[in-house]
């Protein structure tokens, strides 16, 4: 008997080879990253004209004269060299701007004050007339 050899018989192949394949995803991939910027649009946003009053009053944005208002370590309150209470403050703020009504007012405080304190009295000058503040945080010595 005659053997049958198998060099003439067809291989069948299981393996599926990925590399053609993950190659052609990658070219378009890149393809899509490139032209996708080219495909947008940009939006026509139409311009609004800015229409100002004739006459602004002008303001200097920076004051001509300063008053001072330290608080000390212990919560003193010193106003231009003199020692307030707090029901105090705001009427003598009030009478030092009636006599220099283009000032601005520098607070010094320690940095252990505390920062609503400091919202309030801000919002007290604001209501008081103050338009110029200025925070100076002084470190206080350690004893």
């Amino acid at each position: 008997m005659k053997r049958a050899s198998q060099r003439h018989l067809p291989v069948y192949v299981n393996q599926v080879n990925i590399t053609a394949l993950l190659d052609l995803v990658l070219v378009l991939l890149l393809v899509f990253i490139v032209a996708v910027p080219f495909l947008r649009r940009e939006k026509v946003v139409e311009t609004v004209p800015l229409v100002l009053p004739e006459e602004l009053p002008k303001r200097d944005s920076v004051p001509k004269e300063r008053i001072l208002l330290v608080i000390q370590r212990d919560q003193k309150i010193v106003l231009e060299g003199k020692t307030v209470t707090g029901e105090q403050l705001m009427p003598e703020i009030k009478k030092q701007l009636a006599t220099r009504p283009d000032s601005g007012v520098l607070v010094k405080m320690p940095s252990n004050f505390a920062a609503g304190s400091l919202a309030r009295l801000m919002e007290e000058m604001n209501r008081a007339g103050v338009r110029h503040t200025a925070v100076e945080v002084v470190e206080s010595s350690k004893p």
